[in-house]
């Protein structure tokens, strides 16, 4: 985008930035960074301005509200269906940096925006100085977003181009192609000369065959130049904020309509979603191991286990992308939004233990919750009694979920010789 003086106003003072990074330490891997993704941008382009970063302090001030609760551990409240109120911690166990831990893309907007979450999660400054909080951002650009440049599996790029050429996908690019053309038009003069030369996205990446061919910018590009105009109210007169609203309906439409593909959903989301359920197997197991049997030393054990505990992660924080909150809705299969992401948006995932109400201790089951900005959502794959979608899933059963195989075929009821693609054993393999 052309006008850098203007925008690069709206970023944050570097003393701001340096104020919201004490108490944080960034852990790359020893060789080094990752490659550039083409979503990086450059110079104040693709990176958090101060009303972003305004925006994730709120979070991490709403998330602490969230996460705190007023009373003793086990509070039992009879008109709530959770012990303390479905509240993490509490003044027995309260929330400590010691306690969190935190991931990112080695993107300069999402380590800012996680470093401004926690200046709002840990409003007493002197918490994160005296135990600072490592944020890890070891190889995370490879499989936090569902679009990693280069893919994690060189078949997926095929892949994408398979599932975008699909009828119905090609009808809608038709219908929709004059809109990304006069868009594109309208934009021309607030964008800088290398803006097509930039191209990321499911199924958007760039193809060398139409180099030479009159090209819109990508979908993905379109919305997010869109949406930062609008929201400095410095949309070309030729736009109107249904023109912003068309655009993101549809990328976010394409990116579900291909991403929803349990065979692409795995692909591109499988390792982080593995790890999500992974870290929640391990929680699980450990509270198991310490309190699930009863014995006549349970209270030695469980002053040991809570010592223990302080080093264990009870909060994990994930600091992505909005295309990495579409990819997780897809490889968890959950309900789809009503709007593509905001920005500042958030998807809750919570470990909840079942217990015996006669023997606290005892877990009876544990249930993993999933809720985005507040709202939760339902689970497509699995229903409850009254053969509604499910709000909670076992955590043993979303585990069984997430490692199941899939196969995409040729066209829809072909047979095995029709076969295209394949998912099996964390392996995408084209056939």
């Amino acid at each position: 985008m052309k006008d850098e003086d203007y925008w690069q106003n709206q970023l944050p003072d570097p003393r701001v930035l340096d104020g919201i990074s004490k108490g944080t330490s960034l852990i790359r891997p020893p060789g080094g960074g990752p490659k550039k993704h083409g979503a990086v941008g450059r110079g104040p382009f693709g990176q958090l301005t101060m009303m972003g970063l305004l925006q994730m302090i709120s979070l991490g001030e709403r998330l602490k509200e969230e996460l705190e609760h007023s009373h003793d551990d086990n509070y039992v409240d009879e008109s709530h269906p959770f012990v303390n109120r479905g509240k993490l911690f509490t003044p027995n166990k309260p929330l400590h940096p010691s306690r969190v831990k935190v991931m990112s893309t080695d993107f300069p907007r999402t380590v800012q925006s996680v470093q401004a979450l926690l200046t709002g999660l840990f409003p007493d400054a002197a918490k994160l100085e005296n135990t600072p909080i490592e944020i890890d951002l070891q190889q995370t650009n490879s499989y936090f977003i569902p679009d990693p440049q280069p893919r994690q599996y060189k078949q997926q790029l095929a892949l994408e181009r398979h599932l975008s050429n699909r009828p119905h996908l090609r009808e809608k690019e038709v219908k929709l192609r004059k809109l990304a053309h006069r868009v594109t038009d309208a934009l021309e003069g607030h964008l800088g000369d290398d803006a097509k030369g930039v191209s990321f996205g499911i199924g958007e990446e760039k193809d060398d065959s139409l180099v030479n061919k009159r090209q819109p910018l990508a979908w993905a590009q379109l919305a997010e130049i869109l949406v930062c105009l609008h929201s400095r109210e410095l949309l070309p007169s030729a736009l109107s904020k249904e023109d912003v609203q068309a655009v993101s309906d549809h990328v976010a439409w394409r990116w579900f309509e291909n991403l929803r593909h349990p065979v692409l959903a795995k692909s591109a989301m499988w390792k982080f979603a593995s790890r999500l359920v992974e870290n929640m197997q391990r929680k699980a197991e450990e509270h198991d191991r310490h309190v699930g049997a009863e014995s006549d030393n349970m209270e030695m054990m469980v002053e040991e286990y809570e010592q223990e505990c302080i080093e264990e992660p009870w909060l994990c924080i994930y600091s992505a992308h909005d295309s990495t909150l579409i990819g997780l809705l897809c490889v968890l299969q959950l309900e789809q939004p009503a709007e593509w992401p905001e920005y500042g948006s958030a998807l809750k995932v919570e470990l909840i233990r079942e217990e015996d109400g006669d023997r606290p201790t005892k877990a009876l089951q544990h249930w993993v919750r999933f809720s985005l900005n507040g709202q939760v959502l339902r689970s497509t794959w699995l229903v409850d009694d009254n053969n509604e979608p499910a709000t909670m899933v076992p955590l043993d059963r979303l585990a069984d979920m997430i490692q199941s195989e899939h196969e995409l075929f040729e066209e829809e009821g072909a047979n095995d010789s029709g076969l295209k693609f394949s998912w099996k054993d964390g392996l995408l393999k084209e056939h």
